[in-house]
């Protein structure tokens, strides 16, 4: 897996580099969203993953994910037509939201895991998404 996340961010750099890209606010404003979002639903999840067998509390996280996904599509479309000239910005857009995603599909899955390693694969998600925002940030 480390070896996975680290050959794609090594990708995401390379395509990334162009000094073109200029940070546009709506490219700004999504990754803000994305990064609450993210952050609120990985709390649900270690919170559901404190209360074993209190299966009520895995909703919390299933919801999340879900409003979370339906709410950052507009964002994330905004943020893509702002970058409409600049193909490699879309392309690190396009990368960032894809990782953002499956991190997001996965909260719910972590949530029947010890809460120990819920927080600690919630953390490494957040670490991820910093740093390919900054490959985004990087290609300006």
């Amino acid at each position: 897996m480390k070896r996975h996340a680290f050959a794609l961010a090594v990708a995401v750099a390379t395509l990334c580099s162009s000094p073109a890209f200029a940070m546009d606010q709506d490219a700004l404003q999504f990754e803000q969203t994305t990064m609450a979002a993210f952050k609120t639903c990985a709390n649900k999840a270690v919170i559901a993953g404190t209360r074993i067998g209190d299966t009520a509390r895995f909703a919390d996280t299933d919801s999340c994910v879900a409003e979370a996904l339906s709410q950052i599509e507009p964002a994330y479309q905004k943020a893509l037509t702002s970058l409409q000239n600049n193909g490699t910005a879309r392309r690190c857009l396009q990368t960032y939201y894809s990782n953002w995603m499956a991190l997001m599909k996965s909260l719910p899955e972590l949530q029947t895991k010890p809460p120990s390693s819920v927080l600690l694969t919630a953390n490494g998600g957040e670490r991820r998404l910093n740093q390919y925002w900054q490959f985004v940030v990087s290609a300006r």
